[in-house]
């Protein structure tokens, strides 16, 4: 039974006033009810609260007084509809989680199918155990098309040809039901398997395929793949949609990202055709949404779908912000917008200033006259720019894109943001907080990615500081963490462990010790700092008067426990504006056992190879199918 109970002045004793009492008494005019949290551990993280408050009071969804208990039920004793809220008492109340990026749209087309993949994942809606053999892998196949209800279709994600042997093809998907649709798609997200049955549902023929003349379709294996895929994907798409395939999966994201104690998502790079982000709104906003989510327009995009006409691009943009409905809850972050610079960490197409070990070269996702063309319209309308940046060259390219910028049009609190960051030059990151920039790491990076590294295409030096943290504190810049789910768990508690232990996949080497923080500073990193890349630093990621009224309740606090137990910490609930919402299923996700360590460490060492799972290059055909932009 929850522990809330109503106090009036006649049926409670209560101590003298005293404590740490911040802010005035209650307004006798105001009669909304105020609802006073209790715990015997809160975390302010505020600048200006130095005593430890014992209690929170709530009234309209924001914080109107912090101090000890009986000192605030005395303040509001003679209030006829206060409540005391005791629920929490034994355990800790921080600012709600703040995850500075993440795409809800994108996760949700990957949660609406069934995993079997070769790593364990741990849902909100189950668990799901990884198979690594052929066998495992149609066995499980088999006992999930037994599953299902007769006309339903059969969709799953995770097939991986090294794990799951080389026999996938339409004969065997027909060989398990000559009647049932059934779509496997790729691990990489590059691939795709259908049977005939499937074929027919989607409403193709075989000459639909073979007049697009591309050898990447292949008609009699019922393999689409790479450029094959992308002629498809439209068709594909809109079948996600129209089944409610689409709806399942963002509701299935909700719950997943509030497993991780997340009150605020920013989204950045948001490019969706009306119908799916409709489709998005209205279930998220479906019963309880404990959230904000925020909104970023895809500036590439649009740049490149007005043929790198920078003014028609960021109209574009402006329009999309201007036309797709909001709600309380789900807004387009005020003159915003997100750009590119390199590519991607996984498959390491980011560009490095000394060049691969083996050779190979980079890729530019906005080649640099692109990114500079692309932002000036932005920059001279007083725009808040997000970069993607992801190896070294391409971050001191973006840095320089700015600074020409700067000095053309000069502006005092421009905060570009640089997000993602796996390699930094010193001297890069020094410059950039010298400009007035902010830095936004995925520190799984190096947990996932390091090891890895160290021995393909980087080298153990370059690898060791990957994804810095100590180096952006030090140089004075603001730092916070993200995950860009699913390139990480959209699990804040795990991206502060990443980055405080900074170890590699193995389990038993730190890597770039002088590059851990503190427990305080990622705590800071995933709560005031993110909301400070967004500019709600005024609303949200602290606990002070005057702010939403967003929590994030643990089990255990962040510096009562081992460092290297921080992502074990169970998150037991949010308050979202003063309204608690129970967590069912605490930090879900890709669930690292051993086996799954296996998996990863041999995912990444193909994708090292042979540019495989590139999630930015997939991003992209996801926007270019959302929107019907298909290339033949």
């Amino acid at each position: 039974m929850k522990n809330i109970f109503k106090v009036s002045a006649l049926t409670v004793s209560l101590s003298i006033l005293a404590g740490c009492s911040i802010g005035g008494g209650p307004d006798e005019s105001v009669t909304s009810p105020i609802t006073v949290f209790v715990s015997n551990d809160i975390i302010t993280l505020s600048e200006t609260i130095k005593d430890k408050p014992t209690a929170i009071a709530v009234q309209d969804g924001k914080i109107i007084n912090i101090g000890h208990q009986e000192a605030l039920i005395e303040a509001y004793k003679d209030e006829s509809n206060l409540v005391v809220d005791t629920q929490y008492i034994d355990k800790t109340i921080l600012p709600g989680f703040v995850e500075p990026h993440m795409h809800i749209w994108m996760s949700s087309l990957l949660l609406s199918m069934d995993f079997i993949t070769p790593a364990d994942w741990a849902f909100p809606w189950g668990y799901v155990n990884g198979v690594q053999n052929e066998k495992a892998y149609f066995d499980q196949l088999t006992r999930l098309e037994q599953s299902l209800p007769e006309d339903e279709p059969l969709i799953t994600w995770g097939y991986h040809n090294y794990f799951h042997g080389q026999n996938m093809s339409k004969k065997a998907l027909n060989k398990l039901s000559e009647t049932r649709p059934i779509i496997v798609w790729h691990r990489s997200f590059h691939e795709v398997y259908f049977n005939d049955a499937a074929l027919k549902m989607l409403g193709w023929k075989e000459t639909d395929w073979k007049k697009k003349q591309i050898s990447q379709l292949n008609w009699d294996k019922g393999h689409a793949y790479e450029t094959g895929l992308k002629a498809i994907m439209n068709e594909l798409f809109m079948y996600f949609f129209d089944s409610g395939r689409f709806a399942k999966g963002v509701k299935r994201t909700k719950d997943y990202v509030h497993s991780g104690g997340i009150t605020t998502v920013i989204d950045p790079g948001v490019l969706l055709s009306a119908q799916m982000y409709n489709e998005m709104v209205d279930v998220l906003t479906n019963d309880t949404f404990p959230m904000d989510y925020w909104l970023i327009p895809a500036g590439n995009f649009t740049y490149m779908l007005s043929q790198n006409d920078a003014e028609k691009g960021k109209a574009m943009a402006e329009q999309q912000t201007r036309t797709y409905k909001e709600s309380d809850q789900i807004n387009w972050l005020p003159k915003y917008v997100k750009l590119f610079s390199d590519g991607a960490m996984y498959s390491q197409l980011m560009h490095m200033k000394d060049g691969y070990t083996d050779g190979h070269k980079g890729e530019w996702i906005q080649k640099p006259e692109e990114l500079e063309d692309s932002m000036r319209p932005y920059w001279y309308d007083d725009y808040t720019v997000i970069v993607h940046a992801n190896g070294d060259l391409g971050f001191e390219t973006a840095i320089d894109i700015v600074e020409t910028l700067n000095n053309e049009a000069p502006r005092e609190d421009h905060r570009t943001g640089y997000h993602h960051l796996g390699f930094t030059g010193k001297d890069d990151i020094t410059r950039a907080v010298d400009q007035g920039a902010n830095f936004s790491v995925n520190p799984y990076y190096t947990h996932i990615l390091g090891e890895l590294y160290s021995v393909h295409g980087i080298g153990k030096e370059r690898a060791e500081t990957m994804s810095r943290g100590q180096s952006f504190i030090d140089a004075g810049g603001v730092l916070s963490l993200h995950s860009d789910a699913p390139m990480a768990p959209a699990q804040p508690l795990s991206l502060a462990w990443a980055a405080v232990n900074r170890l590699g996949l193995s389990g038993s080497r730190t890597l770039g010790p002088l590059e851990r923080i503190s427990v305080e500073e990622a705590l800071k990193a995933i709560t005031i700092n993110a909301a400070y890349t967004a500019r709600l630093e005024n609303q949200i990621g602290t606990i002070d008067v005057g702010k939403y009224a967003n929590f994030t309740v643990l089990d255990e606090s962040p510096f009562e426990v081992d460092p290297k137990d921080l992502n074990k910490i169970t998150v037991s609930a949010t308050v979202y504006r003063g309204e608690p919402a129970p967590v069912k299923h605490s930090n879900a996700g890709l669930d690292m056992t051993f086996r799954s360590h296996k998996a990863v460490r041999v995912i990444n060492r193909l994708s090292a190879r042979d540019g495989s799972g590139d999630f930015c290059t997939t991003s992209i055909e996801m926007q270019r199918s959302a929107l019907g932009v298909v290339e033949h």
